[in-house]
């Protein structure tokens, strides 16, 4: 080997590669922790702005809109349609493509990224249907008022909760239960 040269030994090759090792197998956690974090936020900042963008189209239509929030088995969506008729209080089928005439969310349950509801939902008492008023976009009855319930995926570390609340002026936030066996720690204070 010319003076000068030196390369890496088989010793040193191993060393840097076990401690590569390591860091790595310690990363995998705060990824995974991370990854379901971001997924449930995601999820409700998906339905809060879903439910501000149907509150915005019931004011520009001058029409009360049915938003409906619905779960079969594993697979959940929220839709939105223009209420016709004031004796309609069917949500749309938002699993079916096409059949909410406003929108619905999502086009496929992949964009939930693994989020589960986490119970049956409180909005609309119990049955998932509000009706927003066109005239103030609050909700018609406030009784409807509620709550939907959103678990982290399974596939981490941790078992985040987010509530996604809808108050009786119809207007959407979020909380963290404050029996969540997990705590996000930038919803300390708001809590429900």
């Amino acid at each position: 080997m010319p003076a000068g040269q030196r390369g890496f030994t088989l010793i040193e090759l191993m060393v840097a590669l076990a401690v590569l090792a390591i860091l790595a197998v310690l990363a995998v956690p705060s990824f995974q922790d991370f990854r379901q974090r971001s997924a449930l936020r995601g999820a409700a900042d998906q339905i809060s702005i879903f439910w501000g963008n149907a509150r915005f189209e019931a004011l520009r239509r001058d029409s009360f809109v049915k938003v409906g929030f619905h779960t079969d088995g594993d697979q959940f969506c929220i839709g939105a349609a223009r209420r016709i008729d004031e004796d309609d209080n069917t949500a749309c089928d938002c699993l079916t493509a096409g059949a909410c005439d406003i929108a619905a969310y999502p086009a496929s349950q992949r964009e939930w990224n693994g989020v589960r509801v986490a119970s049956a939902t409180t909005l609309g008492s119990g049955d998932g249907l509000v009706i927003i008023n066109p005239k103030r976009a609050g909700l018609t009855d406030s009784d409807d008022e509620g709550r939907i319930f959103l678990q982290a995926p399974a596939n981490g570390p941790m078992d985040y909760r987010l509530n996604v609340v809808i108050d009786r002026n119809g207007r959407a936030f979020q909380c963290e239960p404050s029996a969540a066996p997990s705590k996000l720690s930038d919803y300390t204070g708001r809590q429900c």
